[in-house]
């Protein structure tokens, strides 16, 4: 029996396939990356809610940096860029966290609940994250080029 008609039918067939399972791979990193990034912002506005409680000072203005700089140190790098939102800096400053802009990919804003009073009260940091996946355009055909990212965390201050 002779076999030379199918000698590159595995070849044929990979080469069909290939394209997919590297795209489902590429996929993979991408969604894998957008967990780490939420997960990080998240933590982020943890620390920053921490950092605002533990400062027995309300009546800071922006910009804050103690709050922001705890922020940052927690996220640790990894190019993501945070700033403070800043909307804060406006006479009177926005009730809720303000979107980085599309022109910005891969940076956030840094929101601080801006009415601070003494007594029991909550006290909130958001961040807002505008993230755009870099490798596939897996994720991009699904949810758009760029999507918003927003973790928070809200604390009870007694200063």
């Amino acid at each position: 029996m002779k076999r030379g008609k199918s000698r590159g039918q595995a070849m044929v067939e990979f080469s069909l396939l290939s394209g997919l399972l590297f795209l489902l791979v590429m996929g993979i990193f991408d969604f894998g990356r957008a967990i780490s990034i939420y997960v990080n912002i998240a933590e982020a506005a943890h620390e920053g809610a921490r950092q605002l409680v533990l400062r027995s000072n309300y009546y800071t203005q922006y910009p804050d940096a103690a709050v922001v700089n705890a922020t940052l140190a927690k996220i640790g790098g990894g190019g993501m860029v945070l700033t403070e939102d800043p909307c804060l800096a406006q006479q009177t400053p926005c009730t809720s966290p303000g979107a980085p802009p599309a022109t910005a990919p891969n940076t956030g804003y840094i929101w601080i609940s801006p009415n601070r009073t003494t007594g029991n009260h909550n006290v909130t940091v958001r961040v807002t994250y505008r993230y755009a996946p870099p490798l596939t355009g897996m994720i991009s055909s699904l949810v758009g080029a760029q999507f918003i990212m927003t973790a928070g965390s809200s604390m009870r201050s007694e200063y």
